[in-house]
């Protein structure tokens, strides 16, 4: 089972609401699919939802997978330690296809237009496998902080 985690890359929202977003989209996913080895796939960066859910998945003894452009290097927050790294393209975005190929679920808190970009690109994958897309992703709003 490979679930795949998309939304802020940034600190500037409720880190306590993101963490209880991220636990409970888990706990759905995970509590269906029991017996099935759990790999949670998102974009390597060491900041934001995509660290809060290397941080549960390593608690849990969850495979963490990053997959993610090079461009991941070169940004201030580093990188997760996760357990497998899958790096496409030079810039955010040039991985977002093998991203997608890769996953078979979608959990997006918050983010930007790459997270609603890859969650359309899911819910293609979806249409095309004849999968409930309602089974299969899990959205939800965060808002972010002025400053």
């Amino acid at each position: 089972m490979k679930i795949g985690v998309v939304g802020y890359s940034s600190t500037k929202f409720d880190l306590n609401l993101a963490v209880k977003m991220m636990q409970s989209a888990f706990d759905i996913f995970v509590s269906k699919n029991a017996e099935e080895n759990i790999e949670i796939v998102s974009g390597l960066t060491n900041i934001g939802v995509p660290k809060i859910a290397y941080q549960l998945a390593d608690r849990k003894n969850f495979i963490t997978v990053g997959i993610s452009a090079k461009q991941a290097f070169q940004v201030h927050c580093g990188v997760y330690p996760v357990g497998k790294q899958i790096i496409r393209g030079i810039n955010f975005g040039d991985e977002s296809e093998v991203f997608i190929r890769y996953i078979d679920f979608l959990i997006r808190i918050g983010g930007g237009r790459q997270s609603h970009k890859e969650v359309k690109m899911f819910i293609d994958k979806c249409a095309s496998f004849g999968w409930q897309k309602s089974k299969r992703l899990i959205e939800y709003e965060l808002p972010m902080f002025n400053s």
